[in-house]
């Protein structure tokens, strides 16, 4: 037996409208059901909330309740929406989530059936949703820059040998010992063996790993190296500013391994 939803709803307006009531409501979605030998598996219902709006308490239930049921069964489609604008939105919930609207009184009735009416305002809430993304992108970028600029790391994952902790609301990195250590370590060894593959080696011989737990490659170990984060910058996109946090390898003694790298590279 297949299984579905119920939604009713009344608002101050409707429920003086003969007919739409929340029993009327029930009864008839209810008795479609055991008509076409559906299984109702629970009715969400809104009490004294306008159809033209989209935040509703048991319409959202619904709504984050289509996983395995993804059928809704309604006395009218009304009872989902009243405006232009609601439709459009809720409809764009639904058919994400690939849902089917079955209508007691429109029994023709179905979500994927072309709309005219619904062209203009699907293609403003397109709209309107990519100015949404494109701002937050902004503001995030501009927040990024702007905690670099004063010396801070905007976000992401910590580089190995530094981690992220919380200062009050405000998350700080700080240098994490154990780790700080291994980095510390590759940097002398290049320095004296002038190879990255020895320095590989030197690494698995020791038994150091990434923070994923895996061994370090030759390309990880390069980037370690080239991380100026370690002496104490930081880089993002085209800024590089002095860091708020504490550097862990001595400017002088990247310098060097930059040279290094750099004759490494040419010959």
């Amino acid at each position: 037996m297949k299984e579905v939803y119920g939604y009713i709803r009344v608002s101050t307006e409707t429920q003086a409208e003969k007919g739409y009531g929340l029993s009327t409501q029930e009864n008839a979605v209810k008795e479609y059901c055991k008509r076409n030998k559906l299984k109702l598996v629970e009715l969400f219902k809104d009490e004294g909330v306008s159809g033209t709006e989209v935040n509703r308490n048991g319409l959202t239930d619904l709504l984050a309740s289509l996983n395995g049921t993804k059928t809704v069964v309604v006395m009218n489609t009304s009872r989902l929406w009243r405006s232009d604008n609601a439709k459009v939105m809720i409809k764009r919930q639904l058919l994400k989530a690939e849902a089917e609207v079955l209508s007691v009184e429109q029994p023709t009735y179905s979500i994927y059936d072309k709309d005219p009416n619904d062209f203009l305002v699907n293609g403003m809430m397109e709209l309107l949703d990519q100015y949404d993304r494109m701002s937050t992108n902004l503001k995030l970028a501009k927040g990024r820059r702007s905690k670099v600029k004063s010396g801070q790391k905007g976000c992401g994952v910590a580089p190995i040998g530094y981690k992220w902790e919380h200062n009050g609301d405000r998350p700080i990195i700080v240098v994490d010992e154990e780790n700080a250590a291994v980095v510390k370590e590759m940097f002398k060894k290049y320095l004296e063996v002038k190879s990255i593959g020895k320095v590989q080696k030197y690494c698995d011989e020791k038994g150091y790993t990434t923070q994923r737990g895996k061994s370090f490659s030759a390309q990880s170990i390069n980037n370690v190296l080239k991380n100026s984060f370690y002496k104490g910058d930081i880089t993002h996109s085209d800024l590089q500013v002095e860091g708020q946090h504490e550097p862990i390898i001595n400017k002088v003694v990247f310098g060097k391994v930059q040279a290094l790298l750099g004759r490494n590279k040419r010959n």
